[in-house]
């Protein structure tokens, strides 16, 4: 079975993103420069520490507050839970709202963006 992207779902403190149309979740690892006596002629590397980030687009919803609360989430700490319809494929971690911005134009639906910066592990 593939997974469709339409069944990863992206919850913040246990809610999905309301209409998200499309995320990327990045996990990235450090390179340290290690120095080797005995190779002067290339640079060596060993593994460091992990870091991840996760951007998402969604659809603007036409009740509540939406653009009020999405604002409001900038610069704080929340859960994140990245799922899919497969049995027990979850991830989840803390993470910062480093931004939200949301794009409207005559004709079309308004849409919104966030991005969030893992702080901790994702697991």
């Amino acid at each position: 079975m593939i997974v469709l992207g339409h069944n990863l779902i992206i919850k913040v403190n246990g809610t999905a993103i309301a209409g998200a149309k499309s995320c990327e979740i990045n996990i990235q690892g450090e390179d340290i420069e290690v120095a080797s006596a005995t190779q002067q002629q290339w640079r060596e590397f060993m593994s460091g520490r992990k870091m991840w980030t996760v951007s998402c687009s969604h659809l603007i919803p036409a009740t509540g507050t939406p653009m009020r609360s999405n604002a409001a989430m900038v610069n704080t700490r929340v859960t994140l839970s990245l799922q899919t319809d497969l049995e027990n494929d979850t991830l989840s971690g803390q993470a910062i709202v480093k931004q939200w911005s949301a794009t409207g134009a005559v004709g079309a639906l308004a849409k919104g963006s966030f991005s969030f910066q893992g702080t901790g592990p994702l697991d």
